[in-house]
């Protein structure tokens, strides 16, 4: 399994990797496909009843290699994806809310309603059913193909205690297919929507984990798939970052990068705004995608727009604060001296005590607090996870957790921890962990679950068994993620627990 994943990894990677692709074309479809697909006057049977991301296309095709043994070379692979994706994806508003899984966010909880949570997101989210649309037949034949590819499925857990065949060719089946249909207004209208070039100047700010918060600017080249990327990210003490890398742009809007920043291999997984004057998505480590973070960005020279500020506050007294967006050159603050440069603009402060600096130009408007005290601190995410791993050739490498400390100032009910609390910005803490009860107490947790590292990373521990622990258990645990500062404490969730040995594009 370990094989197979890799390989299914290492596929979606290549799509923006090496040579340039083929034509993506109808014909090389047909040439690649129809040897199983028979013509139908859609298109290729199964295929065109059929929409997915582009992680979804690769998926499937990376399928037919593995289990059907299509012959297809990765420079054909990619092209087909391509095409796939541009005249079979999903419009942005049908992506939009799934975008989680696609971006692989480790602290997203996903609410689901049954049956739909037990007969389906027992095995993988639920956005990995509900990011793809089908016709009536084909959301039928998608429950056949589970049965025959995953025999065991009835008697799995929450699978035996059912009719689950029954439940899925009938009520899962209709459930989807009105929910997700082949034909909706929303592709329609994005398939007919007119589209802006990709390529050009692009204003971003993200967050480079174990670094800080950043800004830069990447600059797009190129007329198709893959666009060349070049630019920078520069950190709140000023560190330039360069970056270099290549971008697949699918479906007129899923932006597709691995760059080079600083170093360090990032891939990025964006949306096009509808306009395609913005950017929103993450951006995170290729090597571990629990390091990363949200980014955004504004097509540079789209008017005036101010994406926030780096660093996102600051203590009271003198300091440089970067506004970061395009079409700052006017920007009038409530205090302060500004300089308009290639991110935005640089804002210079002196200040006392705790307050908020406004700015604005045009329609667009920020601020940014300065503090001398606070008055509570939030560990953002409140819950997440981590795994061990590591200890043998090919089993998965350990994925840390990522935090982060936020100061919080109480709102006029003069209580913290109440939804009128004023959100500061992030603010510097030390970190420790702390067993979460009792019995990881007794089992030691804290021992050897893993390591706080000052940046707010923890590490976890090489995946067991450990026969210095109780039964020769794994290094698993439940934690206590503290941070303090400015004499204050705060608290988060971290469970440690077993290796992902297997790990699609969408989980």
């Amino acid at each position: 399994m370990t094989a197979r994943t890799g390989s299914l990894t290492a596929a979606l990677i290549i799509t923006i990797a090496g040579t340039a692709p083929a034509l993506a074309s109808e014909r090389l479809l047909q040439d690649s496909c129809s040897g199983c697909h028979t013509a139908e006057e859609s298109g290729l049977s199964r295929i065109s009843g059929q929409r997915k991301t582009p992680e979804g296309w690769m998926m499937t095709i990376v399928r037919m290699q593995q289990a059907h043994g299509l012959d297809i070379s990765a420079a054909d692979r990619r092209a087909v994806v391509q095409h796939l994706s541009d005249t079979q994806g999903l419009a942005p508003a049908e992506a939009a809310p799934f975008r989680y899984a696609l971006e692989k966010d480790p602290n997203y909880q996903e609410s689901l309603e049954e049956p739909f949570a037990s007969m389906c997101a027992r095995c993988h989210t639920a956005a990995r059913g509900l990011l793809q649309n089908r016709t009536a037949e084909e959301w039928e034949l998608h429950m056949d193909f589970h049965v025959g590819h995953f025999p065991t499925i009835e008697y799995q857990a929450l699978g035996r205690d059912r009719e689950w065949y029954k439940i899925a060719r009938t009520e899962i089946a209709d459930y989807l297919a009105e929910q997700n249909p082949l034909e909706t207004a929303a592709w329609t209208d994005w398939r007919a929507a007119e589209k802006q070039p990709v390529a050009g100047g692009w204003v971003v700010m993200t967050d480079l984990p174990g670094i800080g918060e950043a800004y830069g600017k990447l600059t797009v080249i190129g007329e198709n798939s893959p666009y060349q990327i070049s630019g920078e990210f520069v950190t709140a003490d000023g560190t330039v970052h360069p970056a270099s890398g290549q971008m697949n742009l699918y479906t007129g809007y899923e932006w597709r990068a691995n760059l080079d920043i600083g170093g360090t291999a990032y891939r990025q997984v964006l949306a096009l705004s509808e306009d395609g004057n913005s950017l929103q998505g993450r951006q995170f480590d290729r090597g571990n995608d629990a390091l990363g973070a949200p980014l955004t960005g504004v097509r540079d020279g789209a008017g005036s727009s101010i994406l926030g500020t780096v660093p996102s506050a600051v203590p009271a007294g003198k300091a440089r604060v970067q506004v970061v967006g395009t079409g700052l050159e006017s920007l009038a603050s409530s205090t302060g001296s500004t300089a308009a440069n290639d991110f935005g603009t640089a804002l210079s402060l002196s200040t006392e005590g705790n307050g908020i600096v406004t700015f604005s130009t045009g329609n667009a408007e920020g601020q940014i607090a300065h503090y001398a005290s606070i008055d509570s601190i939030r560990v953002e995410p409140e819950f997440t996870i981590a795994r061990v791993g590591g200890g043998s050739d090919s089993g998965p490498a350990a994925v840390p957790a990522y935090f982060n400390a936020v100061g919080m100032w109480n709102g006029p009910d003069g209580q913290a921890g109440t939804e009128d609390d004023v959100r500061i910005g992030r603010v510097d803490a030390q970190w420790s962990v702390a067993n979460a009860h009792d019995h990881a107490a007794h089992m030691k947790d804290t021992e050897y679950a893993g390591e706080m590292q000052a940046s707010g990373i923890f590490l976890p521990a090489i995946a067991g068994p450990n026969a210095d622990r109780p039964f020769s258990a794994n290094n698993v645990g439940e934690l206590k993620v503290q941070a303090e500062a400015m004499g204050l404490r705060a608290e988060a969730m971290l469970i440690v627990t077993v290796q992902r040995f297997i790990d699609p594009p969408i989980r």
